[in-house]
């Protein structure tokens, strides 16, 4: 009945298959680093950063609020940083980051773990000056990838499409081995890879409050580009005696249509975003600064393809707030904490489709430690 693939039905029970796309904190942290570096620097510096999100740091219980079976429980990333001043006008940057997510289910599949990378390159240029206060151009772009995610068996209304689980009521394993070797090689429910391209324009002041209070003012502009996909045998399915097939009252054709229309679309799509921030550095002691950042995000989305009853987010605050300590002219180390409006608006492309988007209504924290040394 298949030509590449056999099915195998343990209950009549209608298919539905969905993945939420995880969570990978994607965008820069050299951009954090900005605010130690409001003053003239010829250093080349090196950091490091470990930022943290468990479950338990969700204080006001924001999780339970989001209809859904699935549960961000924790994310962490590690990332290294390099800036480099090539004059006294000009300095690069580069930054790479590491990161995992883990989603809980009270269903199959119970636990899943997405881990991607990140490369970011940036330019800081002085193009002189404007009522008294240094003009900076920034430009910078970064490349994301999640790496290939596998998804054994996955429950939905009831019923467990897999896989090798045992639990699994619908599977599918390869036809042509079972015919040849009489071996059932079973499919994975889903496979599911993303990437994604963030570039960046804008213009930055800075200058001194009060003329004792160093700050500093951006507007930017930021283009990217995210590229979803993911393999669902059960989508490929042509064989008419199976799609005219009912089960539970309902035509097999018609559920897959409806499991098509309930995926993330499998074109790419753009988002356009209009960034506002404002930061600031607060000297409390010798040794010891605070600096705070306020960042808005006003986001637009192109060809991009939305969900019966989605909801379009559009706004994200973010706000960052560190203590760092500096027991000399070379090393510092900072403890510092972001929150943010709703939840990874604009600062991480992978995370935002049509099926993770009901995430957004809520805000999003992190904690992080890092170290800086110049050389």
């Amino acid at each position: 009945m298949f030509k590449d693939f056999v099915c195998r039905f343990a209950k009549p029970h209608w298919l539905c298959l969905w993945l939420m796309a995880n969570s990978l904190h994607a965008h820069a942290d050299l951009e954090f680093l900005n605010t130690q570096l409001m003053e003239p620097n010829d250093a080349v510096i090196v950091a490091a950063e470990y930022s943290y999100f468990d479950i338990s740091l969700d204080f006001l219980d924001f999780a339970s609020k989001v209809n859904s079976s699935s549960t961000p429980e924790n994310s962490t990333s590690t990332q290294v940083s390099l800036i480099v001043p090539v004059t006294d006008r000009l300095q690069l940057g580069y930054e790479y980051k590491n990161a995992t997510a883990e989603v809980s289910r009270v269903v199959e599949p119970l636990k899943t773990e997405a881990q991607g990378q990140t490369h970011h390159l940036s330019a800081n240029y002085m193009v002189g000056y404007f009522a008294d206060l240094p003009f900076f151009i920034n430009i910078a772009g970064s490349s994301s990838k999640q790496d290939t995610l596998e998804i054994d068996c996955y429950s939905h209304a009831g019923i467990v499409l897999g896989g090798t689980c045992d639990t699994a009521d619908v599977s599918l394993f390869d036809g042509t081995a079972f015919i040849n070797n009489r071996e059932k090689n079973y499919y994975p429910a889903m496979i599911i890879d993303g990437r994604a391209q963030v570039y960046r324009i804008g213009l930055e002041f800075r200058g001194q409050l009060f003329k004792s209070l160093p700050f500093y003012q951006k507007l930017d502009f930021q283009s990217s580009k995210t590229d979803l996909t993911y393999q669902a045998k059960i989508l490929e399915i042509e064989d008419s005696f199976l799609l005219n097939a009912s089960f539970k009252g309902k035509r097999l054709g018609d559920t897959i249509n409806s499991l098509s229309s309930q995926l993330p679309q499998k074109t790419p799509w753009t988002e356009q975003a209009i960034i506002i921030e404002f930061g600031s550095k607060i000297q409390l002691l010798p040794s010891i600064s605070t600096t705070l950042a306020i960042k808005h995000y006003h986001v637009n989305r192109k060809d991009y393809e939305y969900g019966e009853n989605e909801v379009n987010y559009k706004n994200n605050t973010v706000l960052n707030l560190a203590l760092w300590f500096e027991p000399n002219d070379r090393f510092k180390i900072y403890l510092r904490g972001e929150a943010s409006s709703h939840n990874l608006l604009g600062m991480d492309p992978l995370a935002y489709n049509r099926k993770t988007s009901k995430f957004f209504a809520q805000p999003h924290g992190q904690i992080s430690l890092g170290t800086m040394l110049k050389f």
